[in-house]
């Protein structure tokens, strides 16, 4: 099998590792979400690495803390994908219905697809003020349209030991803490091929948040269509793995069974 490992701080393909990228919206007094989130979750643990989840906690049907964390911007997404039920998952911008939607094949066929743009996100911790550094490569040919970049706190998980709301739930995974570009976005403009564009911003750690777990969110996505180009996190993997080959598997030689 020929293959080649991309270090990416230096190296660059044609096209980028995409990571899809799984908005979710839930509710901790939701009895339909705490019955249907476990099977989006599990497919999400098995496959962390090779994918982005936010979780944005909505006003209704009942109690929930974490909404009420940030309620002017929870409220500004589900308007933005005009939620009117929870829970709803949106896979790349496009609604799939209940969490149960995400299966492995789905993400098996998702993390198939590459991106003309890949998206670095990292971290320094002065204090209580987080500074972060986006840069966005272009590896690719971007196709023409008019781009957001989005950039979300995220917080990897919140436990509780006694359930929050009323739906039994006590871990809920990448919760939406606040927006650092507002929930909008700032206009991106693809640099040109081989170039990139950075972007920089801070915040300040809430008291509310376990320090170790919060992250950033980057994604970039089409104001028209919703569509997601690509996402990325601090902490994704520094290595890519890009397969130049058009065959995975040839077998060995007769005779030859350690080639």
């Amino acid at each position: 099998m020929l293959m080649a490992a991309l270090f990416i701080c230096n190296s660059s393909f044609a096209q980028a590792k995409k990571y899809p990228l799984f908005e979710h919206f839930t509710q901790a007094s939701c009895a339909p979400c705490a019955d249907q989130n476990p099977f989006f979750q599990a497919v999400y643990y098995a496959n962390e690495s090779n994918m982005h989840h936010v979780a944005y906690h909505t006003s209704w049907p009942g109690i929930d803390e974490m909404y009420d964390f940030n309620p002017s911007e929870s409220d500004a997404m589900v308007s933005y994908y005009s939620v009117s039920g929870v829970p709803e998952m949106i896979q790349n911008g496009k609604s799939v219905g209940s969490p149960t939607a995400v299966t492995q094949d789905v993400v098996n066929n998702l993390t198939t697809e590459n991106s003309p743009i890949r998206i670095l996100v990292s971290e320094t911790t002065a204090g209580t003020t987080r500074n972060v550094h986006i840069e966005i490569q272009t590896v690719g040919t971007v196709p023409a349209g008019s781009y957001k970049l989005k950039a979300a706190v995220v917080e990897h998980l919140v436990e509780y030991i006694s359930p929050p709301g009323s739906n039994g739930e006590t871990e809920f995974p990448n919760v939406f803490r606040e927006s650092i570009t507002g929930t909008g976005g700032v206009t991106y403009t693809p640099a040109a091929l081989g170039s990139s564009v950075t972007f920089d911003y801070s915040y300040e750690l809430d008291p509310i948040y376990v320090d170790e777990q919060i992250y950033t969110l980057a994604w970039v996505q089409n104001a028209s269509t919703k569509e997601v180009l690509n996402s990325g996190a601090a902490g994704d993997p520094q290595v890519e793995v890009y397969n130049i080959a058009p065959l995975v598997f040839t077998n060995d030689p007769a005779g030859y069974p350690e080639t």
